[in-house]
């Protein structure tokens, strides 16, 4: 067995030090399950695409209903862009609330994996003397 080394390469000492738990829980957790915790859901680019066209929609039906436009085309353009923002930016919306998943659901999940029951049961177990049948004196 490896000892583990007490001094650096360097000649400098580290100092480990412990603090004592009662118990530890272990989850599993999938490999799609850690990466949603890492980048978050991937329906949110569709959310956040949605708020951006809906935020560009709304910005030119204000701008159509509050100056007049001398020009035909700069009008059209400005209604072309306040139809596709609000119909895409709502079918965008409306897809990220079908899909969405939170992360908030997906930690319980993970935590369902261990009964509360279980976990009970431990916590009541450790709180229980340990008794020795045996007349041995600690080591040391």
């Amino acid at each position: 067995m490896i000892s583990p080394k007490s001094e650096t390469d360097l000649g400098e000492k580290i100092v480990i030090r412990r603090g004592r738990v009662d118990s530890v829980d272990l989850y599993e957790v999938k490999d799609t399950e850690l990466e949603l915790l890492e980048k978050g859901p991937p329906a949110s680019f569709k959310l956040n695409f949605s708020i951006f066209l809906l935020s560009l929609a709304f910005s030119a039906i204000v701008t159509l209903t509050t100056t007049t436009v001398k020009k035909p085309i700069l009008e059209t353009v400005f209604v072309v862009v306040a139809v596709i923002g609000v119909f895409l930016g709502g079918y965008l919306l409306i897809s990220w609330w079908k899909t969405r998943t939170s992360i908030a659901e997906t930690i319980t999940t993970i935590r369902k994996r261990i009964p509360p029951e279980a976990l009970q049961a431990e916590i009541e177990d450790a709180k229980k003397p340990v008794v020795s049948s045996s007349n041995q004196k600690p080591a040391g």
